[in-house]
């Protein structure tokens, strides 16, 4: 395949030569000034500088990538205006431009065996438009199969072995950024469902990349591919629960059920709690119960992520608390958010989520074990009770293993105040917080912050703040 660069930093244009060409061996890149209607040219990677130009005129129904420096309204209208297929502003990660010049470059592979191999094998069935923008109906009962490697560097390796498989039907192979889409004549399901096992099986003895193979019959012609592709990309998301190395066949369509991502006030009671007195067994159970034990119908992948995302929350609050501000704990920290965000297996999210939580605490155990203040340890045991109405001077003396008179004061004496007067503080934070954050009922509010009665707790909020809950809240 052949690409012609227009970027006017010659630095960087060879720059973009050196990234593609060490990609591929059948990609040819020449950096050029000017583009002409050379047909042997399929793919142009331009500079927008160019494209804003009056006088610039691109081949027609050429194939093109824009490089742009300003982020613009004009600059992406005038990219879309002329069918660009995508466009990178600087500075861009190297692996998108890779990504989509992979993606062209397959199109250009399967236009090619179109064209040279046998006609049985490379019938047209369906093209990408008919995926993207089309409204075309399956005339015939079709097959589709999405298969996702676990690598995405293995997608070229993947697309040459599906050319040279032999499936009993014809079939049109489709790839994306991420995944392979096959559309099959459909005449047997059985016999293409063994055709795969055979292509499983054969993979797994020539790459150490996992596949997942989702297959799909449909034969309805009620159907447009556009909306087939849509439900096969659903079911490229669904990796997200069920993994790499499966092969399965699909009947039914698949629906996401409702689910709220945020921790409840409860919850989030819970998580301060465990992290507080350190509970790693506890947290694991909490995680395992709460993600691994999910059944069909699942909730939205995305609907998990922001979930675990509120966990994170609970846990940067933990870290504020303890001071934990190291560099290498934020950089853990960082890495553990970037996996929540971007890891497409929710199995390897949560084993990376308890070992950072593990780690973390044991951090904090050190910590906490050189620190010799009464009163550190008395403000570390409000924090984790400061919820439970029953919990007061005399559990926290038990728990320290100290009589509660000469807590109480030796704590006034290291901290300034009383006991009772920094546990009272701690609910009446934690009561702002939930007033703001939250639309609970102020007796619910009262039960959360740790207060036996709402009566109580109205009095003494006012006492604390000058207003009542209703009117903080207000405010």
């Amino acid at each position: 395949m052949k690409i012609r660069l227009l970027i006017k930093d010659s630095l960087e244009a060879q720059g973009l030569k050196w990234l593609l060409t060490s990609q591929w061996n059948d990609v040819e890149v020449e950096i050029a000034e000017g583009a002409d209607v050379s047909t042997d040219v399929y793919l142009y990677i331009i500079d927008m500088n160019y494209i804003m130009t009056a006088e610039f005129e691109l081949p027609p129904h050429a194939i093109w990538l824009g490089i742009s420096s300003e982020r613009t309204f004009q600059s992406v209208y005038k990219a879309l205006s002329l069918k660009a297929e995508d466009i990178l502003f600087r500075p861009f990660q190297p692996d998108r431009l890779v990504k989509q010049v992979q993606q062209i470059r397959f199109r250009w592979r399967n236009e090619r065996a179109q064209l040279k191999g046998p006609v049985l094998q490379r019938e047209a069935v369906v093209t990408y438009e008919d995926f993207l923008i089309g409204e075309t109906k399956a005339e015939t009962p079709v097959l589709f199969s999405l298969i996702a490697p676990s690598r995405a560097e293995e997608l070229d390796h993947l697309v040459r072995e599906l050319e040279l498989h032999d499936f009993p039907t014809a079939y049109d192979i489709f790839p994306f950024s991420d995944f392979v889409l096959v559309v099959h004549q459909l005449k047997d399901v059985q016999d293409l469902q063994d055709a795969y096992s055979i292509f499983f099986a054969q993979w797994k003895r020539q790459s150490d990349a996992l596949l997942t193979i989702y297959l799909h019959a449909v034969e309805s012609q009620n159907r447009t591919y556009r909306a087939l592709y849509k439900k096969m990309r659903k079911f490229h998301e669904r990796i997200f629960y069920d993994g790499y190395d499966i092969l399965t066949i699909e009947q039914d369509n698949l629906h996401w059920r409702d689910m709220d991502p945020f921790l409840s006030p409860i919850e989030q009671r819970k998580w301060v709690e465990m992290l507080e007195k350190r509970q790693v067994s506890e947290i694991r159970e909490w995680m395992e119960q709460d993600f691994l034990t999910l059944e069909s119908p699942f909730p939205d992948p995305e609907m998990v992520r922001v979930r675990l995302t509120s966990i994170l929350a609970q846990i940067r609050r933990y870290m504020t608390s303890k001071s934990l501000k190291s560099q290498a704990v934020e950089q853990a920290y960082r890495a553990l958010f970037e996996t929540v965000i971007r890891e497409p297996v929710m199995y390897h999210i949560i084993r990376t989520f308890l070992t950072f939580i593990a780690e973390l605490l044991q951090n904090t155990e050190v910590i906490a074990e050189g620190k010799s203040s009464l009163a550190d340890k008395v403000q570390e045991r409000i924090a984790a009770n400061y919820w439970d109405t029953s919990w007061n001077l005399e559990a926290c003396a038990e728990e320290l293993r100290i009589h509660k008179s000469t807590l109480s004061r030796k704590y006034a004496g290291e901290a300034g105040e009383t006991f009772s007067v920094a546990l009272l503080r701690t609910r009446i934070e934690e009561a702002k917080r939930l007033l703001k954050e939250t639309d609970l009922p102020i007796a619910e509010v009262s039960k959360s912050a740790g207060f036996t009665h709402s009566t109580y707790f109205s009095r003494r909020f006012k006492e604390e703040t000058g207003m009542t809950p209703y009117q903080f809240r207000m405010r």
